[in-house]
């Protein structure tokens, strides 16, 4: 029991070393947290070995493994091997082994190398502990135990080091596999502890009771397990030992409850949520399946706004993760801000998520819930209504968009290359920019529209602020160095800002372009960006896991005929660009299925209060793990840790509003908001809502393609 809570607390230190972020992270909590989890862990390791010896000597009789001490070690071989058979049909059933030998052959080969290591590690231990009786023999003693120490080691490194993420059984073998090694080590230090201290023995005892009184405490006291949650729910971010070992906690204490009914380890995080705070039934609430309709005294004035003509020209200027705060720097861009003085600009616009696949179809869709993709989309609207709809987009966006959000799909587009045909990529990694190229295409385009009436819908999909840290040095070196932006070595948040002054730059170049062609008067013009980018924002350089402001708030500018320049200090959402431009498009566009407001609404005096809240969504290797909501009106946002089942509260009026939790400060308020998350769209009520993947449409479109193929 001692040896198993070592060496559980081994795992915790090796989790240390391999973890960042630490100035980020209250350090005495983790510490705290992270070596009660594992001394809960390590004595269960010690019961479940204690276990297994007294089956061994009960299967093979004590005499009998005297004399042969070789049935031993077969005995853990076996066991050994039979624990790894899973793992090893696991390894050799991929797509491409499988139609191999190994495919066959595999499988026994990784049972018998299991068990034959297991069978040696048990005979070593056995010998060392008879050469510990023998003082000639002593010094083969620690000789065995430095070998499962440095044996232990290497495992260790290996797990947390080589394809963490491809692999998840095999590094669960060699999770344990390090684990009984070290305890090894330790289990045979204690032993000699024993023997050559009077009181070794009872020391031994004293903290082998006292694992054994903790692991009965963690089990029987949900405190105990809440409080951990609370103070390891960082971990999330990078699993390494400590993430790895409470997610089998959750999925432990959510079996073991209720075995029969189980549901899995996310749809069991939703269960700890509903048990720690009255929420009520798993229900999405009425106003939002079906919105309040529009006073008709609102409908009217947007619509004497507007005017009664329809079919203008739509331009959308889509920037991927352009952070506001860069977005309003006039340093960086100042054609950006010189464009926000004479529009509509909406200072505190928020993103429905902080990735484009939660936040794109939000936008075009009008709607929170990005699975489907409603009739009254914005690009549908713009089918229905007659408008040529033309997508002008990076090569490498293009590829990722048109495969994972097909239904983002116009009647022409335009790729512009940004990587070498040689190259690889998916998602991030083009090197080329495609910011002037994008604009080329768009002048070319409205060239080309000179003795046609058709209205058009253009979008140009900027993506090198995405590829930010992976575009060519020397561009981002001319672009810096032609808006004075010094070149900071120790951050590279100045690649970031470069990259964002050249995107401004060519929209300052389209944009007098439109207006030497006297184009703006008929042209509705919208500058947006999808989400932000945490640029080292507790540690995390990146998009996409958190909720942060960083990652959230997004630059929304509207430029339309006839309403002048106006700053609106409402908070609105991107769910908001769809309602809005769809009526530019068609006069009496169907609200049906939007949950977002017109945004010229915000123009009219006494404008009723928003309907709905803001919410929010953020995922992780493609599964969600945070939702959130933004009060319109208070200064209050909830985000929910899924992983963690706890909510947080966070004070928008705040210079930092992610810089303090104060769920404990105002719980009441937590609660209320937390309430309405819970009975919003994005609430997942089932496993699938975890999956953010793939679309309804497109998973009813893989089991069709199933189905359909010979068998």
């Amino acid at each position: 029991m001692s040896a198993g809570v070592f060496s559980a607390w081994c795992l915790v230190a090796a989790d240390a070393c391999v973890r960042s972020g630490w100035l980020y992270i209250s350090i005495a909590r983790h510490a705290a947290a992270a070596l009660a989890l594992y001394g809960a862990v390590g004595a269960l390791l010690g019961l479940v070995s204690t276990c297994l010896v007294w089956f061994e000597w009960r299967a093979i009789g004590r005499r009998l493994a005297a004399s042969r001490p070789w049935l031993r070690c077969a005995f853990y071989g076996v066991v050994a091997g039979l624990a790894s058979l899973s793992t090893a049909i696991a390894t050799f059933s991929g797509e491409h082994v499988a139609r191999t030998r190994a495919a066959t052959f595999g499988p026994i080969a990784f049972v018998l190398i299991a068990g034959g290591v297991a069978a040696v590690g048990s005979w070593l231990l056995i010998w060392a502990l008879r050469s510990l009786s023998s003082l000639p023999r002593a010094p083969a003693f620690w000789r065995i135990v430095v070998s499962f120490w440095l044996i232990g080691a290497a495992l260790v490194r290996i797990d947390l080091t080589r394809y963490v993420s491809l692999y998840v059984r095999l590094h669960t073998i060699l999770e344990l596999s390090s684990a009984l090694m070290l305890g090894a080590a330790i289990a045979l230090m204690l032993e000699a502890f024993t023997r050559r201290v009077r009181s070794g023995e009872l020391l031994v005892r004293a903290s082998g009771t006292l694992g054994c009184v903790w692991f009965v405490l963690f089990v029987a006291v949900p405190a105990i397990r809440l409080r951990i949650d609370d103070w390891l729910r960082h971990v999330w971010l990078e699993e390494a030992y400590v993430g790895r070992v409470l997610r089998r906690e959750q999925i432990a204490e959510a079996f073991f409850k209720d075995p029969l009914h189980w549901r899995g380890l996310y749809m069991s995080r939703v269960q700890r949520l509903c048990e720690r705070f009255p929420l009520g039934a798993p229900s999405s609430a009425p106003e939002w399946r079906s919105p309040p309709p529009e006073a008709a005294q609102l409908s009217e004035g947007l619509r004497e706004l507007r005017g009664p003509k329809s079919g203008y020209n739509v331009i959308v200027y889509y920037v991927d993760t352009l952070r506001n705060d860069v977005a309003r720097d006039p340093s960086l861009m100042p054609n950006l801000a010189k464009f926000a003085e004479a529009s509509l600009d909406f200072r505190r616009a928020y993103a429905t998520g902080s990735d484009t696949l939660r936040s794109l179809p939000a936008l075009t869709g009008g709607n929170y819930d990005v699975s489907v993709t409603p009739d009254n989309d914005l690009l549908r609207v713009a089918k229905r209504a007659g408008y040529d709809r033309v997508l002008m987009i990076a090569k490498s966006a293009h590829e990722f968009i048109g495969k994972l959000r097909p239904d983002f799909h116009f009647d022409r587009a335009v790729e512009i290359e940004d990587y070498p045909a040689a190259l690889q990529v998916w998602g991030y990694g083009a090197q080329q920019t495609t910011a002037a190229p994008l604009v080329d295409r768009a002048l070319e385009f409205l060239s080309a529209r000179k003795h046609t009436d058709v209205p058009y819908l253009l979008w140009l999909f900027n993506f090198d602020q995405h590829n930010w840290r992976e575009l060519d040095s020397q561009y981002v070196a001319r672009v810096a160095a032609q808006h004075h932006i010094a070149e900071d070595r120790q951050s590279p948040a100045w690649r970031y800002n470069a990259v964002a002054a050249g995107i401004d730059a060519e929209l300052g170049r389209l944009l007098r372009e439109l207006e030497r062609r006297k184009q703006l008067d008929d042209t509705v013009i919208l500058f947006v960006s999808d989400h932000g980018e945490a640029l080292g924002h507790a540690g995390f350089w990146v998009h996409s896991v958190f909720l942060w402001d960083q990652l959230i708030r997004v630059p929304l500018v509207l430029h339309a005929p006839g309403l002048g320049a106006r700053r609106v200090q409402d908070r609105v959402s991107l769910i908001d660009v769809a309602p809005t431009l769809s009526r530019y498009m068609e006069t009496d566009a169907p609200r049906d299925g939007y949950q977002g407001e017109d945004l010229l609404g915000y123009l009219l005096p006494n404008h009723p209060p928003r309907r709905l809240p803001l919410l929010l969504t953020a995922a992780s290797k493609d599964m969600l793990v945070r939702v959130g909501i933004v009060d319109p009106v208070r200064d209050w946002k909830v985000v929910l840790s899924l992983e963690a089942a706890l909510p947080e509260l966070y004070d928008l009026g705040a210079a930092n509003p992610d810089a303090e939790n104060l769920v404990d400060a105002h719980p009441a308020t937590a609660l209320g908001l937390l309430r309405t998350l819970y009975h919003s769209p994005v609430f997942p009520r089932s496993t699938d809502d975890f999956d953010v993947r793939d679309t309804k449409q497109q998973k009813a479109q893989y089991a069709a393609e199933a189905a359909a193929e010979p068998h």
